[in-house]
């Protein structure tokens, strides 16, 4: 039987015996490599000049027990004394800070080879797994701002030409691993009345883990920290209000400033990468961006709705549009001469939480 076949098939018109040959199976196209998660700032200028030695890396900060200083179960009355003691468990971090971004700086201007000393002194920590060790409440809260302001610092100059690949990605890893051990606190249940899965703490998680997400290549980093980011803009009420921290009291103008810092650099890091905010989303955002602005130009503002005068213990006298880099960033987003003129006499804005400097930096 399969020898006449064979025959019938020598014998077929070839049109035939093309339909009887099995299909070829054609080459596979090569897959384009996925596009790098962007960053948010604008590119460095050319460098130039000579290339100073690098100033030495403060040593790494492996643990940290911050110390609470709240006294008051709405975290509207702070301790002098024991904010003095955690600001102070909490300095080797911003001191490291203060050094990275000293050295971002000096590349935004031209210097040549201070990418280099950038790299390295995140490098040093992440040789030594820093921020990966002991980390209590308060420790963390200090551990993932310093990680934004790392991540973020990495992001303003990963882009400079001649930076070697290698600590490139370590520090990429380390900055994705550290995120991985921050995220767990900011995933649990809370029905508190006033919660850090919820409040501020939970959008400077959204903001640290995504800016490690970007810098270590990791999508779901990323995405985790917009999950937080809409999260928020959900909360916010048709006054522009987030009722997390209305329940401040005394301290709600302050920690609404402080959620719109990680809030709108958050949605920085979303539409470089091109995730839109909703339309609801948006104006919320807008909302929030709105009343942070009236209340920070008058805290009366905001005493009307938390129902209580406003303090913030570190502004002292000054204003608190001077300490308001959020305000900065969503200005980008959302350009008004509203905003520009209430902002100018207190430029140029710089935060160690959100890398270094901002005005003229940050990607419109």
């Amino acid at each position: 039987m399969r020898r006449s076949l064979i025959l019938a098939l020598l014998l077929a018109p070839a049109a035939v015996r093309a339909q009887a040959q099995p299909a070829r199976r054609s080459a596979p196209r090569p897959t384009a490599a996925p596009r790098p998660l962007a960053g948010p700032f604008k590119p460095l200028p050319d460098a130039s000049g000579p290339a100073p030695a690098c100033e030495a890396a403060p040593a790494p900060v492996r643990n940290l027990e911050g110390l609470g200083f709240y006294l008051d179960p709405a975290f509207s009355r702070p301790d002098p004394k024991r904010m003095r003691a955690d600001a102070e468990a909490a300095r080797p971090l911003l001191e490291w800070l203060a050094a990275v971004q000293s050295a971002v700086e000096r590349r935004r201007k031209g210097e040549s080879g201070a990418a280099t000393c950038v790299l390295a002194m995140l490098d040093h920590w992440a040789r030594n797994e820093a921020l990966l060790g002991a980390f209590n409440r308060e420790g963390g809260y200090h551990r993932k701002r310093a990680l934004a302001g790392a991540a973020l610092s990495r992001l303003a100059i990963r882009e400079a030409p001649g930076l070697d690949p290698v600590r490139l990605g370590r520090t990429g890893r380390w900055l994705g691993e550290v995120a991985r051990a921050v995220r767990p606190h900011y995933e649990r249940k809370s029905e508190a009345l006033i919660s850090d899965t919820r409040n501020n703490e939970a959008a400077w998680a959204g903001l640290a883990v995504a800016a490690a997400g970007i810098a270590a290549g990791d999508r779901g980093l990323l995405d985790w920290g917009v999950t937080r980011l809409r999260a928020q803009l959900a909360q916010v009420d048709e006054r522009g209000a987030l009722p997390q921290e209305v329940a401040r009291k005394a301290m709600a103008l302050h920690y609404h400033l402080a959620a719109l810092d990680a809030v709108a650099a958050l949605e920085r890091l979303a539409s470089a990468n091109g995730i839109a905010l909703s339309d609801p989303e948006r104006a919320a955002y807008r909302r929030l961006r709105d009343l942070c602005l009236a209340a920070a130009r008058d805290p009366a503002r905001m005493a009307a709705i938390a129902g209580v005068d406003q303090v913030d213990p570190w502004l002292g006298d000054q204003p608190p549009l001077r300490m308001a880099p959020g305000l900065e960033i969503a200005a980008i987003a959302m350009p008004d001469p509203e905003s520009d003129e209430a902002l100018a006499p207190f430029r140029p804005y710089a935060d160690p939480w959100l890398g270094g400097g901002i005005t003229g930096w940050w990607k419109g």
